[in-house]
């Protein structure tokens, strides 16, 4: 391949007889909410790995540095920066992929790893259980329950995450494994991404209420995992990578390529019930969101249309984009996600305990507005 020609290739050989001592490392999404907990957990499992992190920002840059004193060296850029992307993959023999799927610049990535000097590579990939989502609905549970170990050639094809997946799996070259998680939830060492993904939304929808809420009756049974559990499946399958390429085992086909694709999902609960049962007594022991229920008292749990969630978060964003995420979240809350992650189980000894830590979470979404707000009356 044209990389790896001439000047490239040699100032490529240059820089990868320095990191000899290990197994070169090029990790993306390092400073979001999963990836800051899984390179967290990773550094603890294997402080002797050269990792490389992809960061936007010199922020994140000078807080890695600090933080991992060394050991984690930063690479300032975006995905949308194709040619260090490329010259990353062409470096590393583990790329791993905390970044939102849709971004990943999958025409450079795959091809430029898996044409590299290295003899095995491995990629994991973050993905999402909205791939199987069903039409959102909050008056029944939907009864299909999807395991990674049976269900994986019934899966959508056309669905969020499905293009990626496919093509993730099925590159040639490349040892390839999805992580897909539900509802991520809990606390995550990230300096600008604490709170999950869900809950500025969530809270937003709340917050203009004054009263927690459901999709219409709140009946879709979803699943959630904690985010450091989750970043305990990467660790697991990271160690598995590395007695592979340290050859003290063979390659697993149920672990890595087509069938390497695996649900992350602890904790199954009926959307009513999460909102209701644990999230309302942890948003009124708390000083700053207890104000935010001014509706509250006595009136339990609000039912909204999905079109009026949709309206709420809308006012979050701003353009197309926005409004056609804003929809996404909203399906979401009133969706049914309901997983089994039997071959993390099964092949790698993942076992979640269903701990969700959402006195954290919800701490963090407080500062979140908090700090927003200050921002915003400071303009």
């Amino acid at each position: 391949m044209a990389f790896f020609g001439g000047v490239f290739r040699q100032a490529y050989l240059s820089r990868y007889t320095v990191t000899m001592s290990g197994i070169p490392v090029f990790f993306i999404g390092a400073s979001g909410h999963i990836g800051a907990a899984v390179l967290q957990a990773l550094h603890a499992a294997h402080p002797e790995l050269p990792i490389r992190a992809l960061v936007r920002q010199q922020e994140d840059v000078d807080h890695l540095e600090s933080l991992y004193q060394g050991s984690v060296a930063c690479v300032l850029g975006t995905l949308e920066d194709v040619g260090i992307v490329a010259e990353e993959a062409a470096r590393a023999q583990l790329v791993i992929n905390c970044a939102p799927d849709f971004a990943l610049p999958l025409p450079t990535l795959l091809p430029s790893l898996s044409s590299n000097p290295h003899p095995q590579t491995f990629l994991l990939q973050t993905s999402g259980a909205a791939r199987i989502w069903p039409p959102p609905s909050g008056l029944n549970p939907h009864p299909k329950i999807w395991s990674d170990l049976t269900d994986l050639s019934s899966l959508p094809t056309d669905t969020t995450h499905a293009a990626q997946d496919i093509t993730v799996s099925t590159y040639p070259g490349i040892n390839t494994a999805i992580i897909s998680p539900t509802f991520v939830i809990g606390k995550s060492p990230s300096v600008r991404h604490k709170h999950p993904i869900i809950f500025p939304d969530l809270m937003h929808v709340t917050r203009q209420q004054g009263q927690v809420f459901v999709v219409e009756q709140g009946k879709n049974l979803t699943t959630f995992v904690d985010t450091e559990e989750l970043a305990e499946l990467y660790v697991l399958l990271v160690g598995d990578a590395l007695r592979c390429i340290r050859g003290e085992k063979q390659v697993d086909e149920n672990i890595w390529g087509e069938k390497g694709y695996f649900f992350a999902g602890g904790w199954e609960v009926s959307m009513r019930e999460f909102i209701v049962d644990w999230l309302l007594p942890v948003l009124e022991g708390n000083e700053t969101s207890k104000t935010w229920l001014r509706n509250q008292e006595g009136k339990g749990v609000k039912g909204l249309g999905l079109g009026e969630v949709v309206e709420s978060i809308l006012g979050r964003f701003e353009g197309q984009e926005g409004e056609a995420w804003s929809r996404h979240i909203a399906e979401g809350f009133g969706t049914s996600m309901r997983i089994r992650g039997d071959r993390g189980r099964r092949y790698l000894g993942w076992e979640p305990t269903g701990r969700v830590k959402l006195g954290e979470a919800v701490e963090a979404v407080v500062r979140y507005f908090e700090e927003r707000e200050k921002s915003i009356t400071e303009l």
